[in-house]
């Protein structure tokens, strides 16, 4: 009897080894909840603006526009014609949206119209830009750089 006992004893242990064996194992643990990481909105970057840029050599219509901007060499032009009534029709409806046009006689026969100088040019293309947000309908004013200076 004491063999039985023994045998039996040791197919309960086997049992309860291969049974821990066969058990399935225990759920991992549940995830830990964090505080999720809010990030600062990035700041949006503008994009580079492309603006174009004509060099060229030009004289002013009126002596007294030279006097007032013979320093400056960044001309902001909203317009471009060939024809001098075009120039002069455009440069009114400019007086009357409040800016203060300046006719262009260029080297190549254009009447640019102009409305802002600058000595420097950042201060041009700051303008131009300003223009073109407040003024949708002269998105594509340009930068006109005095060559004889």
């Amino acid at each position: 009897m004491r063999k039985v006992l023994i045998l039996l004893i040791g197919l309960t242990i086997l049992s309860a080894c291969r049974a821990g064996r066969q058990m399935t194992p225990a759920e991992p643990p549940a995830p830990r909840t964090e505080e999720p990481v809010v990030e600062a909105p990035e700041e949006p970057v503008e994009a580079p603006v492309d603006i174009p840029v004509v060099e060229e050599s030009f004289e002013f219509e009126r002596e007294e526009d030279e006097v007032a901007q013979q320093v400056n060499r960044f001309f902001v032009i909203l317009g471009s014609f060939r024809v001098n009534e075009n120039a002069n029709r455009f440069k009114s409806q400019l007086d009357n949206k409040g800016f203060n046009p300046v006719i262009l006689l260029s080297e190549t026969g254009f009447h640019r119209i102009s409305v802002d100088s600058y000595e420097r040019e950042a201060d041009a293309r700051h303008r131009v830009l300003q223009i073109r947000r407040d003024y949708p309908e002269y998105h594509d004013a340009w930068l006109l750089i005095r060559r004889d200076i």
